[in-house]
Parts: structure tokens; C-alpha cells; sequence
């Protein structure tokens, strides 16, 4: 019988086993390959026809032995009790896929001034936290709220990516955000004297020629049409000056500058429902190690060369590593699950102090000088520019004073009330 045919068995037989090969011929068994060797017999059967082959060795007061088992139908067989092949992986993916439904890590991004502990207690107070069902969080209200509650935050988003929470946060600027559609006065960014005044929506406060102070308004917002009706505008306007105006630059005399080594190095470690599982030895453990080896060193040395081998000179500088995190999670069609990969790349650099003398110093700041202006004045004409450098303390300052034309119009937005709003449809309703 061929060893890849469906279900078959290697028998051994023993006994008479001529009276067996009779019995199985008159019961159509369908033994194939027998021989027979010191009175044992092997042979070949089909699975199926076990059960009955076993009955007639019993009859016949024959042992029957099972040698190897070949087949599609043996191999289901064998494994049709092992469910848990196949029940439990399923069982874990699912498990898996289910617990992508919960936060497990929390990060906040964006961050200089506000506190973190700030904006997590916020987001917990509006029911984020790690553990939370997120099908039953509303990640909209959660950034709301962290708006009205914590001070200083002008934006915040809450974003879901798998069952990792990003809270995104910009810091509110010194300068509020002035809509299009937000009615608005147009005053002076810097001082200077007006040579030239477009004006595309608002009223104009001032004439050309005239000098204006950095805040002065310089087209309002507030218009009045011809029935006597107050409006709120957007003002906006183009205003060219002879803007005069100082800037500081400052440099710490005394830096830390960087020199990276080539010695990089790359740390793994299994993120498994937020909790970071390193896999590498902690720093402690290898420097305790080290010095372990150190100390053996010098005692080797001290036992075999004498005290004088154990004067040893250190200059070495400390190393320090600079770390990039990325994270790597595991993903199944599409959807990423608690368990991932976290990369640490650690380069390795050293610090020394600098000290810059005034030309260096000069130079550096000059050059920041430069950076701004091509920043913030590429869209104006510097007519005339005065420096002055000092040292003080420590910190080197350039002082640049400016006579640049330039645009000097800034927005500022009009606040306007509920009782105004009020007064003024009552106005309107008794014209």
C-alpha cells in the first residue's frame, strides 16, 4: 500500500497468522504488502478497517500492534483532541484585538511652560486615563475641556492611534489669534512714521505723515453707516512706515559644545499594554560590572607587578548619549495592538566648555542677527541699522537699532459683549 494513501496502518501480527490472512481475505479486508518472518506478520491496512482487523485477532488469539500510522485521515486523527492548536492562537488575536479597545499609553506633546501632570488630570477629569474604554470616550470633549481648565493652552487635539493616546497641545501665544471673520481694529506694530495708508475695510484713524506709537490704532473696526447704524468690521489695511524699532541678541560667553564619538548604540525593549520591558541590562548593573572588572584589574596588578603599577592617571572625559525613541507596534490588518517594539538609539558624545572671546562672540551674534532679519524683515527695505555690542556677566549682547519701511499693520480683535450686541438690535428695533 502507498505510504501518501489515505489512512492506512503498518500492523504487526503474531500467532497463526495464516488462519489471520484467511479471516481478513473472507471479511474483504483490504491487506496489502504481508509478510511473514520467524511466524510475525506485517502487512498493510486502511484506517478504517482497524477496528474490525483487531476483532479478528482477538478471535484467533493473535497480538496485533499498531507500527506507524501514514495519512490525510491519520493526520486529522491525531490532531482532532488538539483544538487548542488552533483555539487559542485564535483566542490570544482576539484578546489582542479587544484590548487595542482601551488606553494603555498616554503621551503629551507640545509642551514648554504647562505642567503634564496638568493636562493628565484634565484628561482624567474628562475620562481618559490609562485603562479607559475608548469606544466610550469622547476624545473632542476631552480636549475641551483640557482648554477650558488648564491655563495657557491655546490648542489641544486628542488623537487615538490604536490603543496608544496622543494629547497634542500649542502652548496660547503672547499674541491672540485673530480670525477672518473676527471683527477686528488695525494698529502699529512698531513706531514709525506713515508714508504710505491703504485702507480695504474700516475706518482710518490717522493721515500720512503722521507718526504713530507701537499699539496706536490705526483703522477701527467700529464703523457707522449712513442710517446711524453701528457695525463691527474685520479692518484690514495696508500701512507702509519708516518703522524705528531695537533689538538685543545675547550669547552665554561661556557654552558646552558637543563632540559625537562614533560609538553608537541600539537598546530594544517590548512595549506590551504601555509598559516598556528593556531588554538589555540596565546602566547600573553594566557599570557596577565594570567596576568590578576595574577593581579586579588593579588587583591582579597590585598582586603580580607591586603598588606602584596601581598609579593610574584618569583624564578621561565623561561620556554621555544622546537618545531618539521610536516605536515599532505590532499590527494586524491595519489595526495596531498593545504589544510592540520600542528602538532606543543612544549616540554617544562629550562636552567641553567654550569660551568665546568678543570677536567670536561678535560674529555668532551678527549672524543670529542676520537669521532674524531675513526672517521677520524679508518683506521690507532696512534703511538704516546701528550696533553696539557689551559684556556682561557672562552673556555678550548685541544691540541693533532699526529704521526699516515696512508694513506695521497688526490685527487686534474687538471684544464685543452680549449688552452691546443687545443695545444694538434694540437701537435697530425702535429705528
Amino acid at each position: 500500500m502507498a505510504k501518501y494513501q489515505p489512512g492506512c496502518l503498518l500492523i504487526r501480527v503474531e500467532g497463526d497468522t495464516a488462519r489471520f490472512i484467511n479471516r481478513c481475505a473472507e471479511e474483504e479486508i483490504s491487506a496489502e504488502r504481508f509478510c511473514s518472518t520467524d511466524g510475525v506478520l506485517f502487512g498493510y491496512i486502511p484506517q478504517k478497517d482497524y477496528k474490525q482487523t483487531r476483532f479478528l485477532a482477538e478471535q484467533l488469539g493473535c497480538e496485533l500492534s499498531v507500527l506507524e500510522k501514514d495519512g490525510v485521515s491519520c493526520t486529522l486523527s491525531r490532531y482532532r483532541r488538539r483544538l487548542g492548536l488552533i483555539v487559542w492562537p485564535a483566542v490570544l488575536t482576539g484578546a489582542l484585538l479587544f484590548s487595542q479597545c482601551f488606553a494603555w499609553a498616554l503621551t503629551v506633546n507640545g509642551l514648554s511652560q504647562v505642567d503634564r501632570a496638568l493636562i493628565l488630570d484634565a484628561a482624567e477629569d474628562a475620562g481618559l486615563r490609562i485603562g479607559s474604554f475608548l469606544p466610550s470616550v469622547d476624545m473632542q470633549a476631552v480636549a475641551d475641556h483640557i482648554l477650558e481648565t488648564i491655563p495657557g493652552v491655546g490648542y489641544c487635539a486628542v488623537n487615538k492611534i490604536g490603543s496608544h493616546v496622543e494629547i497634542e497641545i500649542n502652548e496660547a501665544a503672547q499674541i491672540p489669534t485673530v480670525l477672518p471673520d473676527d471683527p477686528c481694529s488695525v494698529i502699529a506694530a512698531e513706531t514709525g512714521t506713515i508714508v504710505y495708508l491703504e485702507v480695504y475695510n474700516g475706518q482710518e484713524s490717522v493721515k500720512v505723515g503722521e507718526t504713530v506709537g507701537k499699539g496706536q490704532q490705526i483703522v477701527s473696526g467700529i464703523t457707522e453707516s449712513a442710517d446711524g447704524k453701528t457695525r463691527y468690521v474685520h479692518a484690514s489695511a495696508l500701512v507702509l512706515a519708516d518703522a524705528k524699532f531695537t533689538r538685543e541678541f545675547t550669547l552665554d560667553i561661556k557654552q558646552l559644545e558637543r563632540e559625537y564619538l562614533d560609538e553608537k548604540e541600539v537598546r530594544w525593549s517590548v512595549e506590551l499594554f504601555g509598559k516598556a520591558i528593556p531588554l538589555y541590562l540596565p546602566d547600573g548593573v553594566k557599570k557596577a560590572a565594570g567596576q568590578a572588572v576595574k577593581v579586579a584589574e588593579q588587583l591582579t596588578g597590585f598582586l603580580f607587578s607591586g603598588p606602584e603599577s596601581s598609579e593610574q592617571t584618569d583624564d578621561e572625559q565623561d561620556v554621555l548619549w544622546e537618545e531618539t525613541v521610536t516605536r515599532q507596534p505590532l499590527t494586524i490588518a491595519g489595526v495596531q495592538l498593545p504589544i510592540g517594539m520600542i528602538k532606543n538609539l543612544r549616540e554617544s558624545y562629550t562636552e567641553s566648555e567654550k569660551i568665546f572671546s568678543e570677536e567670536e562672540a561678535l560674529a555668532q551674534l551678527q549672524q543670529a542677527a542676520a537669521a532674524w532679519e531675513t526672517e521677520n524683515l524679508a518683506d521690507g527695505e532696512i534703511l538704516s541699522r546701528e550696533e553696539k555690542m557689551t559684556v556682561d556677566n557672562g552673556v555678550a549682547t548685541l544691540t541693533v537699532d532699526y529704521l526699516c519701511r515696512m508694513d506695521i499693520a497688526s490685527p487686534k480683535k474687538i471684544e464685543v459683549t452680549f449688552d452691546e450686541e443687545q443695545s444694538e438690535e434694540t437701537s435697530d428695533s425702535a429705528g
